[in-house]
């Protein structure tokens, strides 16, 4: 809650704690953490000074009011979900990884993230998919709309998230996971969220 600057309950405090979870290291992580909130960040009197990881909270000690709370910044943003699935056979998902050097989630996977530019300004801007009707030369004009949208809330932003069911941006680098082992895959929290939405990763 002090990373994040806001009141948190339920399942805001379960993908909170997955996005911040190393994932290499999930042991020392949680040892770590301990550590931090008995010795350092401790509930009534926070050592802010000595914190060393200062730089991601949100309220450099006690957690204000209702009334006080950092306001939430509001952002959309938009991925590709490419799937590939033939006759049910050798399904997979294309991801891409995280730098190593992410201040935040470092080296996990996620949907490739589709540029603002690309999405923003209107049916012309977003890629999609156009066929031909009986072989005449005939595009349809079709509005394209998300495959879905869903919210996700992190330090002190919420998401508002436009998945699309769409090939990778060109030039993306990233690899193909078979979905049998997305269950083993490092994957971020809003990454885990979106492929259950879409019914590829199982609960």
């Amino acid at each position: 809650q002090r990373v994040s600057g806001r009141r948190l309950g339920g399942e805001e405090l379960w993908d909170a704690a997955e996005e911040l979870l190393d994932r290499d290291r999930p042991g020392d992580f949680n040892q770590a953490m301990m550590e931090l909130g008995a010795t350092v960040c401790t509930p009534r009197a926070p050592g802010c000074l000595t914190c060393p990881v200062v730089d991601l909270c949100a309220t450099r000690g006690e957690m204000a009011g209702a009334a006080k709370a950092t306001p939430q910044k509001k952002r959309e943003i938009h991925y590709a979900l490419d799937f590939r699935d033939e006759d049910g056979r050798d399904a997979a998902v294309f991801l891409v990884q995280r730098p190593r050097a992410a201040s935040l989630m470092a080296g996990m996977w996620e949907l490739p993230e589709m540029a603002g530019t690309a999405v923003g300004a209107g049916k012309k801007q977003i890629p999609h998919s156009s066929r031909n009707d009986k072989g005449k030369g005939r595009v349809r004009d079709e509005t394209p709309t998300p495959l879905f949208t869903v919210r996700h809330s992190i330090t002190v932003t919420d998401y508002t998230v436009r998945v699309w069911r769409n090939p990778a941006p060109a030039g993306t680098s990233g690899q193909w996971f078979p979905v049998e082992r997305l269950g083993r895959v490092a994957l971020t929290g809003l990454a885990r969220k979106i492929l259950r939405k879409a019914k590829i990763l199982q609960e």
